[in-house]
């Protein structure tokens, strides 16, 4: 028997089970399969007329976890069965409920930083593929060897895939071999995104956005720059650049 001062919450448990135990076997054949799924959300809500006045007496700010309950009530009709929605719950539980938005800054849910390792098995709505330059990616030690360059590509397909809508490669045009230094790599997509592939992919080149002199500007006009002679002169040859 359960102590004095507990034993009218108690009477509240155990009727409440009857009356799901009773809905629950009221249905039989057919007709349960047919009303099971909607069944749930009526399930909830017998519940909550229980749950909701002790979660208002245990905490002070009670708004967002009956919010996560109205959620919840949501979710369980898209499930056919209690079995099913409770067995989807014990195999991937979620890791936290959301509060009510207070500015705090967290942006941990807006973007999500990952290797090409670990991205396999899932899939985002947009991904953007960084430093797809050849000799970061195929790295320059796996070149020499056809089994590492093979896993390479392998985790490129791997990398590329992952983007339900969206997929950006990016790479730097040139890259500067010490932070203070003044010599710079011109770079090369990296081999993994032959022609064929790059024809299909739209091209985008960022440009310097600096507002063009104006007339009357004291100013005087940036001077051109052939830039193909400077190439040129820099790494001989004219051959087309």
């Amino acid at each position: 028997m359960p102590p004095p001062k507990a034993r009218p919450a108690h009477a509240d448990l155990a009727a409440l089970l009857r009356t799901l135990r009773g809905a629950r076997s009221a249905a039989s054949g057919a007709e349960r399969a047919e009303s099971e799924g909607s069944d749930l959300g009526a399930e909830v809500d017998l519940i909550r007329r229980l749950y909701d006045s002790i979660l208002r007496e245990r905490y002070d700010r009670p708004e967002p976890r009956l919010a996560d309950l109205d959620q919840l009530r949501v979710i369980a009709n898209g499930y056919p069965s209690r079995a099913t929605f409770l067995a989807a719950l014990a195999l991937e539980p979620p890791q936290s409920t959301q509060d009510l938005a207070s500015g705090s800054g967290n942006e941990d849910d807006a973007l999500i930083l990952s290797t090409a390792h670990s991205a396999k098995g899932k899939e985002w709505d947009a991904v953007f593929l960084i430093w797809a330059v050849d000799g970061w990616f195929p790295r320059a030690r796996s070149t020499e060897n056809e089994d590492e360059l093979e896993e390479e590509r392998r985790l490129m397909y791997v990398a590329t895939t992952r983007a339900r809508n969206h997929l950006a490669v990016t790479y730097p045009l040139h890259v500067y071999n010490t932070r203070r230094g003044a010599d710079y790599s011109i770079d090369q997509l990296s081999r993994f995104l032959d022609r064929g592939v790059r024809e299909r992919m739209q091209k985008v080149v960022l440009k310097d956005d600096a507002k063009a002199p104006e007339e009357g500007d004291e100013k005087a006009p940036a001077q051109e720059i052939d830039l193909r002679a400077l190439l040129r002169g820099r790494f001989g040859g004219s051959g087309s650049v």
